[in-house]
């Protein structure tokens, strides 16, 4: 992923240096080096996001799968709610 973001990087300094060297032509692919390099950067955001929700979400199931069955050798809860008072405390 990091040479990814280097060469959005590279292709936004050439998109500036050849808007900085004027021209209608080089102005025009300048603008497009960095539409290309902007739309690329937003990309990689969301793939580096999906990509931690990935590893979280797959943490989580090894962890699941790591817990001791319950009392009763299954994995439900043993009880949703606390019991109730019945006056005979």
């Amino acid at each position: 992923m990091r040479s990814w973001i280097i060469g959005l990087f590279v292709l936004s300094l050439v998109g500036v240096a050849l808007i900085l060297v004027g021209g209608t032509a080089l102005v025009a692919i300048g603008v497009a080096c960095m539409g290309i390099a902007a739309v690329g950067a937003v990309s990689l955001t969301f793939f580096a996001v999906g990509r931690s929700e990935d590893e979280a979400r797959a943490e989580e199931e090894a962890a699941r799968r790591a817990e001791p069955p319950g009392p009763n050798g299954d994995t439900r809860l043993t009880s949703r709610r606390p019991p109730r008072s019945r006056g005979d405390n």
